[in-house]
């Protein structure tokens, strides 16, 4: 598959998620998916994805081999993940969906305001995802933090 299908393809879906903006990647070239002005990750031209999460969630990611550690940052709570065929544009989804409901649920947790993607049931969306257990329990602590 080429990078670009692959690339527009990943960008089609997500832009269509409520309040994630699409904009040009300044580090590497590639498009990079914001909400509300938090990057949920971007794609390189090169077809690899890299996605922002909180250590605790990458550390679940990489024991599940759901992703690998950052190519750059391995030390991060960044992962790195690589669509080397159509197969894997489900599985870069699936990771930027993560992303996507985490930075929603912590975003809804604090604001006090409207804003874009506030609509989303973070909690329908999760049970759609086929999460482990382990990350169903991070999900359902950063809830129970209110």
């Amino acid at each position: 598959m080429g990078s670009t299908k692959s690339r527009n393809t990943i960008e089609s879906n997500v832009s269509d998620w409520p309040g994630i903006n699409v904009s040009p990647h300044d580090r590497g070239g590639g498009r990079e998916f914001t909400l509300n002005g938090r990057e949920i990750g971007h794609i390189h031209n090169s077809r690899l994805v890299d996605i922002p999460f909180a250590k605790r969630i990458r550390d679940i990611l990489i024991e599940k081999e759901r992703a690998q550690k950052h190519h750059v940052l391995p030390d991060s709570g960044w992962v790195s993940y690589y669509v080397q065929s159509d197969e894997d544009i489900d599985g870069a989804l699936w990771l930027l969906r993560i992303s996507y409901l985490y930075h929603l649920s912590v975003m809804q947790k604090r604001a006090g305001d409207h804003f874009e993607g506030d609509e989303v049931d973070v909690d329908a969306e999760l049970d759609e995802l086929d999460l482990s257990d382990e990350l169903r329990r991070v999900f359902s602590e950063l809830k129970a933090d209110t």
